[in-house]
């Protein structure tokens, strides 16, 4: 790892860290993963990696954003529909389990709504990071291969560049994670470590 390099990439005043997904559906008994088959544990075990390596990380960033997945009745599109249908997946869904779990938004912090595996798509977070002057996404969050990978595809197609520290993430089983991590490492992005990230601003 050539920190040096990776400083550069992570200017503070022009980097925002993305916190994808940390919401009950995804990490709890009940919640959409769980009903799917999907182990939550590693979810569970995520949230307080990430919750303190935001306490460290928040002496150093000024952009701390929380996208939220949101359910909207009638916005779900007939391919969406298809898609669910004919993977068998449950769509009823209890609005309290789309609250935060362990990392909870701070005063401060950004919330931006998504609907979308994407954060980008119908949703203003590109005009937000354009507008506080944002060059590099910090994307964590869940899951690896599915709501991060679309981000940070997409983050990429629009210019930023893209840090996934991969101890603060977590995939839908640990063989999703590490290939949907070396695809971002050699298509879209780079992979690193949270210590890494410290070790930069503390230099």
């Amino acid at each position: 790892m050539d920190l040096e390099k990776l400083k550069v990439k992570i200017p503070p005043a022009h980097t925002a860290l993305l916190v994808i997904d940390m919401q009950k559906d995804y990490c709890c008994e009940g919640g959409a993963f769980d009903r799917r088959g999907f182990d939550i544990a590693p979810a569970q075990r995520l949230a307080p990696r990430l919750s303190r390596f935001l306490e460290k990380a928040r002496p150093f960033l000024r952009s701390i954003v929380h996208l939220k997945m949101t359910k909207v009745p009638g916005l779900l599109s007939e391919a969406a529909q298809e898609h669910y249908a004919r993977q068998g997946i449950e769509r009823k869904y209890d609005p309290a389990y789309g609250e935060f779990y362990g990392v909870i938004p701070l005063e401060g912090d950004t919330v931006i709504p998504k609907y979308k595996y994407s954060g980008f798509v119908s949703t203003y977070l590109d005009q937000f990071l354009r507008a506080n002057l944002i060059t590099t996404l910090i994307v964590t969050g869940v899951a690896t291969n599915v709501c991060v990978e679309s981000t940070a595809r997409d983050s990429f197609m629009r210019d930023y560049q893209v840090v996934v520290p991969a101890d603060l993430t977590e995939g839908t089983s640990p063989e999703a994670k590490e290939w949907s991590l070396k695809s971002i490492d050699m298509f879209f992005g780079e992979v690193v470590e949270s210590q890494d990230l410290l070790t930069c601003w503390e230099l």
